[in-house]
């Protein structure tokens, strides 16, 4: 068997896959490790392997007796969905920012191309994130989201803002994607990084689940990726919130816009304008928050926009 890696003259990096030692090149194409099987390629695609990234794994048939097989693929036990683009399957992997750095294996699971074992195992190291910790005195908000006295119409409000968001993150439907992604703003300015943790006067505070971008008000958002609209409606704290599923529990999600251009049950195509910048519900300015989950795992956006070829 043989391995196949995109060279650099960048930072090499050494893994272990298998018991096997494998040199990675690690640069603007981020990471790329092809292990080369006699019926398949199997591809790790991914800005990093580190807490709160996502990665791609690709199988690339070499027969066309594969390309039809039923193949299966989990991470440290957990099902990972396939879809199919053009002839390849396709998986992501979202890495909980909260993961444990460590070896994560891989299994691919199939009775035809596996028959001894059923499965062939992969193994690759999560390395840890150093994630931004601010030491802060104070925050300027508006009382209603300070406030503990509010009036029993804003925590009714409150309350049905909150079924509406999980609802639309019970959504299930197939896969949306076939291609890779692309940036919500045509001029990217990043005011506030994923998971970063302000603590206001020695008080822990919780790490931000996005990623945000400045923009005056009006500017054009623009959707990610292929999906379908599940939620668009004004939120207590998010805004003008909308909320996107590309299929396999796969979502997107664009907090306090200053107007919404879509409604629920809208299928959505990638570089498609769905509202305007803004600084609606808990927010001290003009600016789009993006978020992006698997399941119930956040992940840094940015790994996602990382992925524009897949």
């Amino acid at each position: 068997m043989m391995w196949f890696f995109r060279t650099s003259s960048f930072l090499v990096l050494t893994i272990l896959l298998f018991h096997q030692e494998t040199l990675i090149s690690k640069n603007a194409d981020g990471i790329i490790i092809s292990k080369i099987e006699k019926n398949y390629d199997l591809q790790i695609k991914a800005r990093n392997l580190a807490q709160g990234e996502l990665i791609l794994v690709k199988i690339i048939p070499k027969k066309k007796a594969v390309v039809d097989l039923d193949l299966r693929l989990t991470a440290d036990g957990e099902e990972i969905p396939l879809s199919t683009i053009g002839v390849n399957r396709v998986g992501f992997i979202p890495i909980s920012p909260e993961r444990k750095p460590g070896p994560l294996l891989l299994e691919l699971f199939s009775k035809i191309l596996f028959v001894k074992y059923g499965s062939k195992k992969y193994q690759i190291d999560i390395k840890k994130t150093d994630f931004i910790v601010i030491q802060k005195q104070s925050i300027s908000l508006d009382t209603k989201y300070t406030s503990s006295n509010l009036s029993k119409e804003t925590y009714q409000f409150i309350e049905e803002c909150s079924k509406a968001k999980s609802e639309a993150f019970l959504s299930k439907s197939e896969s949306q994607i076939s291609s890779g992604f692309q940036y919500p703003v045509k001029e990217v300015y990043i005011t506030s990084p994923f998971y970063v943790r302000r603590d206001y006067n020695q008080k822990k505070g919780r790490p931000h689940g996005g990623l945000d971008f400045r923009g005056a008000k009006g500017t054009p958002i623009y959707a990610i990726q292929d999906g379908t609209v599940v939620l668009a409606k004004e939120m207590y704290y998010e805004g003008n919130f909308t909320i996107i599923d590309h299929g396999n529990k796969i979502f997107s999600y664009y907090m306090h816009q200053s107007k919404l251009l879509v409604k629920s049950g809208d299928k959505i195509s990638k570089g498609q304008i769905i509202g305007h910048i803004g600084s609606t519900g808990m927010s001290t300015g003009p600016h789009l928050h993006l978020g992006f989950k698997i399941g119930e795992t956040v992940i840094n956006p940015e790994s996602v926009l990382f992925l524009s070829d897949l």
